[in-house]
């Protein structure tokens, strides 16, 4: 059996497809340790977890950064402010978790960029997770050129000269993919890199969550919305506007949002702060969100259509896909009006054919074999060794 270390950011969208992966990996009898900011995931570990914790006097939240950026803007925002300083700070307490838990493989989050550099530099196997599909896609030539620019500077603060890369982000020895290539645009052009794509994850691992489940009506279509836990607690005003175009609507609708909102929710809109999405995905009609990309394939995998309101970051990238696949419809954030709503979930409950290529896409999602598959891609990497560039 294996000793594994898995190392993600402080985010949820990025712990949860480790969760899945890591109950797998220990119901097979691998031990496995954590090297995560406390302060934000220990609440969301297993119980018992073995963790390690990276916290110092810096926090690193990336829903407090800059919450008007949108575009190009958000790239440069992400790195500057959040990644980068995130990954100088988290350096030595990983190099200490290495020292002391002596992993066979590390399991590196694409952007915990501090992991990957560990990773490198111990020459141990390791194995990335890369929860978005935009991030393994050349963009253009200007932000490709960037991005690698703020990676080489990390790398010659931290890295000897033979471990530099220009996406040292990217495992030598395989870069899981949570998506399927059926997704990506017929032009679309990645990173080179040895790729699994293994689908999304099913949800295992993750604590429970509490839910009211005697409020679902049965015989009324439900529709879930959520905009991820980043943008959850700052878009009041489009959460108002769902509500008010779900009023008087034959459906039902669970809106991800702060419940304070319950107060102006017309009877058919439960609004709760969490909610355990996988096991409503199998109740739902369909799903309005910020397309990001955890919610967009799991809602896939559900073979349901998409109402997507990208707000940012990679979120427009994944939009694209999935309307240009034929499963999903774009809403405007920022500009939606009730009407405007009204008509796009109208749309989402009665067009079959968003339905049909959302149930197919679904089939090709569940076929990947999700947490499963990568489990096995990462113990099939425990003896491997590191090439250097």
């Amino acid at each position: 059996m294996a000793r594994i270390l898995f190392t993600v950011p402080p985010l949820t969208g990025h712990l949860n497809p480790a969760l899945a992966v890591a109950d797998v990996l220990q119901q097979q009898g691998h031990s496995i340790a954590w090297a995560v900011h406390a302060a934000a995931l220990a609440d969301k570990l297993p119980p018992a977890a073995h963790v390690y914790p990276l916290d110092d006097q810096e926090a690193f939240a990336l829903g407090g950064l800059a919450p008007q950026v949108r575009g190009l803007e958000s790239v440069r925002v992400f790195f500057e402010d959040y990644a980068l300083p995130m990954a100088r700070a988290a350096w030595p307490h990983l190099h200490k978790a290495v020292r002391d838990f002596q992993p066979d493989v590390l399991v590196v989050d694409h952007q915990m960029l501090a992991g990957a550099l560990v990773a490198r530099q111990s020459g141990r196997p390791w194995v990335s997770l890369v929860s978005t599909s935009a991030s393994i896609l050349r963009m253009s030539e200007t932000l490709d050129a960037w991005v690698a620019a703020q990676m080489a500077v990390l790398q010659e603060d931290l890295l000897p000269a033979p471990l530099r890369v220009e996406r040292p982000d990217f495992s030598p020895h395989a870069v899981l993919v949570f998506s399927v290539r059926e997704l990506l645009a017929a032009n679309a052009v990645m990173w080179p890199a040895p790729y699994h794509f293994v689908g999304p994850v099913r949800g295992s691992g993750r604590r429970p969550i509490d839910f009211p489940w005697t409020w679902l009506r049965p015989g009324l279509p439900l529709v879930l919305v959520s905009l991820g836990t980043v943008s959850r607690d700052r878009d009041t005003r489009f959460f108002s506007v769902m509500m008010q175009a779900a009023r008087n609507l034959p459906l039902q609708m669970v809106l991800v949002a702060p419940e304070s909102l319950q107060a102006e929710a017309p009877d058919n809109v439960l609004v709760r702060a969490y909610v355990p999405q996988i096991d409503l995905l199998t109740r739902a009609a369909a799903v309005i969100c910020h397309a990001g990309h955890n919610t967009v394939c799991e809602a896939l995998a559900a073979g349901l259509p998409l109402g997507l309101a990208p707000i940012r970051d990679d979120q427009p990238v994944i939009a694209r896909q999935v309307i240009d696949a034929g499963a999903g419809l774009f809403i405007r954030h920022g500009k939606v009006s009730p009407a405007m709503a009204r008509q796009a979930l109208l749309r989402l409950l009665e067009d079959a054919a968003l339905r049909q290529r959302a149930q197919a896409l679904g089939d090709i999602l569940r076929a990947q074999g999700g947490e499963e598959a990568a489990a096995r891609q990462i113990v099939a990497r425990q003896h491997a060794l590191q090439p250097v560039a």
